[in-house]
């Protein structure tokens, strides 16, 4: 079992994970595209399907938002935290896929071991998961700055509390992108455990809930950086 290793290479002398790179710029680039053709000619009455897809979509993503950040102010993140909660599933799910088929085919991608690739997800990237925390974190800097300027930087005087605030800085984005990495290589692993046991009918009940847990996982990841938003404009203010 070679879950959880990547199809390394080389790009501008640096090694990196290539499987990583196609399937991130691809989860992207599809979002992109999708999200440009769905949003063409938008109705206010007799909305048909594709519309009440994003619709719901939008619901949600403003009910996260708008939950945990100021209102006047939630709306601003909608995109960031819309695109990571779809970035994220799409990356969760893009694991489960059949790619163990692939070994049939003589041109079928091979690992530095000489084992075949069987497939994993963006997800089950460190590098992915950590890069997603740290714009998450980014992002609750920022806010704080732009809300509670020279006040809330003094919030990380590390002569006082300030070291708390410090520690915090590490914490979350390490907890984010862990629990991220680990649930996603774990539910590879159960998948490909199980389709080596038994048979097809098991199998299809552990990709279900897998799927499910995708979205489990894309969504404790998007409603943890709206919190920390939320903090930071809490912190902010009361500091101001």
């Amino acid at each position: 079992m070679s879950l959880g290793v990547h199809i390394t290479g080389e790009v501008l002398g640096q090694k990196v994970h290539l499987d990583t790179l196609v399937y991130s710029w691809g989860i992207m680039g599809a979002l992109l595209i999708s999200t440009f053709l769905m949003t063409r000619n938008l109705k206010v009455e007799g909305s048909g399907p594709r519309q009440t897809i994003l619709e719901t979509i939008w619901g949600l993503i403003d009910g996260l938002t708008s939950a945990q950040i100021p209102a006047n102010k939630s709306k601003n993140y909608i995109p960031l935290i819309g695109g990571m909660f779809i970035f994220i599933l799409f990356a969760y799910w893009m694991g489960l896929m059949p790619w163990k088929v692939g070994e049939a085919f003589s041109w079928w991608p091979a690992l530095d071991d000489g084992h075949a690739w069987e497939g994993s997800s963006p997800a089950a990237d460190i590098n992915v998961t950590a890069g997603i925390a740290l714009i998450s974190v980014l992002t609750y800097l920022g806010t704080g700055i732009k809300v509670g300027g020279f006040k809330y930087i003094k919030m990380y005087n590390p002569f006082g509390l300030g070291i708390i605030e410090w520690l915090d800085l590490f914490v979350r984005p390490l907890t984010l992108s862990l629990r991220l990495f680990a649930n996603t290589l774990a539910g590879e692993i159960l998948v490909t455990s199980i389709l080596g046991l038994v048979a097809l009918f098991i199998p299809a009940f552990a990709v279900a809930f897998e799927l499910f847990v995708g979205v489990i996982q894309a969504l404790v990841f998007s409603l943890l950086t709206t919190v920390y938003i939320g903090t930071a404009y809490a912190h902010a203010e009361h500091e101001h």
